[in-house]
């Protein structure tokens, strides 16, 4: 149900999600810096930012896998305004991103479901941690219902492993509310070193509960305590050789549409 992949077709995903983000943050240098600083999001303590997503309307399981394009489905924007996901002319490595999602429902959907139609929502992340901060970490169910279909597919181009301590993903294999799970072990865990560079796959339909423990970048902080606006930005685009940085690109497959769309 939740497992850790490498390998030749996930290391080149990961290569081409790597220009993904450089393009991204490329582009981010030229908005102004409150409009930056907007997508950092509050429920994960204002150290995770969106860098986009979007979503396709409901395709067929089995045909993601053989033959999804974005030349003919296109990633909507979804939620918030200036959220939405760039397009090939704006960033070159978008036209890439067809075989990543082909390999990501490869990975996540079994075959008894390749006849069921599911819609394809992508998430682009940075999670930064700043030398001396504590990365708060979370724990979610990708839809809130436990009883809701989902498959994922999480893939990290860049964790700073180096610049944290702690912070493991976990995944519960329990139906319980996510409520009660957050007093108890996950039952499976891996460390950053581990899900570096890989894909971290929650088989579909589970819809596991999981998330990341408390983490701390062991480092002596560089300044005072006091956080402006323009810092988190500053490090969200060009983050200090001593910050945590974790780029995640996450591939969700639902039968409804995937979380965070009103949550500021």
């Amino acid at each position: 149900m939740a497992r850790l992949v490498s390998g030749e077709s996930v290391s080149s995903s990961i290569g081409h999600l790597q220009q993904v983000f450089s393009g991204i943050t490329d582009r981010l240098r030229i908005p102004p810096t409150e409009q930056v600083a907007a997508r950092l999001r509050g429920w994960d303590n204002y150290q995770r930012a969106s860098l986009g997503r979007g979503e396709t309307p409901a395709l067929v399981a089995g045909a993601i896998k053989s033959s999804f394009t974005l030349s003919e489905t296109k990633f909507e924007p979804r939620g918030e305004p200036g959220l939405e996901l760039p397009d090939v002319t704006e960033v070159p490595a978008f036209a890439h991103l067809d075989g990543v999602v082909r390999l990501a429902a490869q990975l996540a959907i079994p075959a008894e479901f390749d006849e069921q139609r599911v819609v394809v929502t992508l998430f682009l992340y940075r999670v930064i941690a700043r030398a001396g901060q504590v990365y708060e970490g979370f724990l979610h169910r990708d839809i809130a219902s436990p009883q809701e279909p989902v498959g994922s597919v999480i893939f990290y181009p860049t964790v700073r492993t180096q610049n944290i301590g702690g912070a493991e993903f976990g995944a519960h294999f329990s139906g319980l509310p996510t409520d009660e799970l957050r007093r108890r072990d996950h039952d499976i865990t891996f460390a950053p070193q581990e899900y570096e560079g890989a894909a971290l796959v929650l088989g579909y339909p589970h819809n596991l509960a999981h998330g990341v423990r408390l983490g701390q970048n062991p480092h002596a902080a560089l300044t005072d305590a006091t956080r402006t606006r323009a810092d988190d930005v500053r490090e969200l685009l060009d983050p200090h050789e001593t910050t945590f940085v974790k780029d995640m690109a996450v591939l969700t497959f639902t039968q409804t549409t995937a979380i965070e769309v009103e949550i500021p």
